[in-house]
């Protein structure tokens, strides 16, 4: 390539060097959009994001959500600089290493354990990126939530980017009355029908981000389905969620998903939801549940309780549990009463009293390794049954967000 021609490819903007060729193009984005690898005077890489002017309205929309000193978090994609020629805008923005949909398809840890926890923590930085957006005193509607537009940093956290058709919300205002926006299979239901569009909320969002928090933890699948059949199947509320085994997971999803905005959770209550607690909330929940009369009352549990609860049980790691713990502690806790029976309403009150009168074995088990499917089937049981809404649960696990 003749000398001309390499400069003709260089561009400085204000004290970003950005280089227009092949290699150093990062991405294509729609409308034209072309993003590029740029170097700083201080040799810090910089991504350059270039829109024709004539339709670059979306780039300097973009410009004026990152300005925001309220978007300045860990969660957003960092706002550098922004400028225009006679024929580009571009906005200089933090580098990151990948898009979510690259990192999921190339670059997650090959240990099953190991990317079972790195899938949370994106769909828990997703949502924590979100509710940034939804913040009271932010009101900012995402309106294109998907796979490209959450990008992973150096550090493997995910932000999400892209504002370029956010929109802010007026004071007092909880919906956007606007054309319908957004990208083919990921818009919630009531922005697909111009007929039947009722405006953008942060509902709206929520159901969007329920998909991708699908698309994460199956690594790469949606749960409307793909291609023609996704936006049809959106509007019929038409869904599967074959591709996941997490009982609780599926929980989160199907409350994010829900077809009526209505029935949706806010972001707050996504990541109050069980899906994150950690070990020791699991358990604390497993013993409260230990001291409710049912459980207290396992020896004498009418039928209908027993086969209710059976549905759990079938084919579960904990369906034989005396058989999986050290037989001297089954013997000492027996022994005392009436044997506890082999169901899980036995197991529980098993927990409960184990915990309150022999912490010293209490702290010698591993319960979540020994029955890693057991709270999840026991919070799925309470939920139907409507415990989980008692006053006595809701107050002793201290959480308003049980459902």
């Amino acid at each position: 390539m003749h000398k001309e021609n390499i400069n003709h490819m260089i561009l400085k903007i204000l004290d970003v060097m950005m280089q227009k060729t092949s290699e150093h193009k990062i991405a294509d984005g729609s409308d034209g959009t072309q993003v590029f690898l740029g170097l700083k005077d201080d040799g810090t890489e910089v991504a350059v994001k270039r829109m024709i002017r004539f339709n670059y309205q979306i780039l300097r929309n973009e410009e004026e959500f990152l300005r925001l000193t309220e978007l300045d978090s860990p969660s957003i994609v960092r706002y550098v600089d922004f400028a225009e020629d006679d024929n580009f805008g571009y906005l200089v923005l933090q580098l990151c290493e990948y898009t979510l949909e690259e990192y999921i398809q190339d670059h997650l840890p090959d240990d099953s354990a190991e990317r079972s926890l790195v899938l949370k923590k994106l769909v828990k930085e997703v949502l924590c990126s979100l509710q940034v957006l939804h913040d009271q005193k932010t009101k900012v509607l995402h309106r294109d939530i998907k796979p490209q537009n959450v990008l992973i940093d150096i550090k493997g956290k995910a932000k999400l980017a892209d504002f370029g058709i956010s929109r802010r919300l007026k004071q007092g205002e909880t919906t956007l009355r606007t054309s319908i926006a957004g990208t083919k299979c990921w818009k919630a239901k009531e922005n697909i029908n111009k007929k039947f569009n009722t405006g953008y909320k942060r509902s709206s969002d929520i159901q969007v981000a329920g998909m991708l928090v699908y698309y994460i933890l199956s690594g790469g699948q949606h749960p409307f389905g793909e291609d023609v059949d996704c936006e049809y199947n959106i509007s019929r509320g038409r869904y599967s969620l074959k591709h996941l085994d997490d009982d609780v997971a599926k929980d989160l999803v199907e409350w994010m998903i829900n077809e009526d905005p209505n029935n949706r959770p806010t972001v707050e209550q996504t990541l109050a939801h069980p899906f994150f607690w950690t070990d020791e909330r699991k358990l604390r929940y497993l013993k409260i549940l230990g001291s409710e009369k049912e459980a207290e009352n396992c020896r004498n549990a009418d039928e209908e309780l027993l086969n209710a609860v059976s549905k759990y049980t079938e084919g579960k790691s904990f369906s034989e549990w005396k058989t999986k713990l050290p037989s001297e502690l089954v013997q000492k806790l027996d022994g005392k009463k009436k044997a506890y029976p082999e169901n899980t309403l036995g197991l529980l009150r098993f927990i409960r009293n184990l915990h309150e009168h022999y912490k010293a074995d209490a702290v010698k088990i591993n319960l979540m390794a020994l029955f890693p499917d057991l709270f999840g089937s026991v919070y799925l049981f309470a939920k139907e049954r409507g415990w989980n809404s008692r006053e006595s649960v809701v107050m002793d696990i201290n959480s308003g967000h049980l459902r």
